[in-house]
């Protein structure tokens, strides 16, 4: 078998030109866990900041702002997001950068624990003009609240979430 050099444009070219696709065929990756990152103050997200877990771990409360989707080039960002303890004082908060333009839609699946476990669904549709989703620690969400927040299109959030809390439920939607 002979050898044949090959220049650096060409291995550039056939690396370029190889599919991007990886074919698992039924194998699993082991070991392999979600980036995430501990919230325990006031945070801004940035356009790198996609496909992370959040955790809410500071019983304070602190507020996440999403990057601003105005432009259309976030399609398909998302974060989840999870409440680790119950806010005790404020509330876990995450808001839209551009409250006057963006949107939050989709659904809370609710569980209020102190009943009978009565299950209850809060929708948020575009002309609600929701901004905001927040966790209270009590009838908008305790411990166990969690959510994914995907941008669909510009200026618009879809919002899947499934809430836990205790006293009379109330939507975690809001707007400013």
């Amino acid at each position: 078998m002979g050898t044949k050099r090959v220049g650096l444009a060409r291995t550039q070219a056939l690396i370029q030109n190889l599919k991007r696709e990886l074919q698992m065929n039924g194998a699993t990756l082991a070991g392999v866990k979600l980036p995430y990152a501990n919230v325990t103050a006031n945070t801004t997200l940035s356009t790198t900041d996609s496909g992370k877990l959040y955790i809410f771990n500071d019983v304070d409360g602190a507020t996440l702002t999403l990057p601003d989707s105005g432009g259309g080039d976030l399609i398909g960002w998302y974060i989840d997001v999870v409440c680790a303890v119950t806010a005790t004082s404020n509330q876990h908060k995450v808001i839209c950068s551009d409250t006057t333009n963006e949107d939050l839609v989709g659904n809370f699946l609710n569980v209020d624990t102190d009943t009978s476990d009565a299950v209850a669904c809060f929708p948020a549709i575009q002309a609600d003009g929701f901004d905001f989703v927040q966790f209270d620690g009590s009838t908008t969400g305790i411990m166990g609240t969690t959510c994914r927040i995907t941008n669909i299109k510009a200026d618009l959030w879809l919002v899947e979430g499934l809430q836990v809390v205790t006293g009379s439920p109330a939507t975690p939607f809001g707007s400013t």
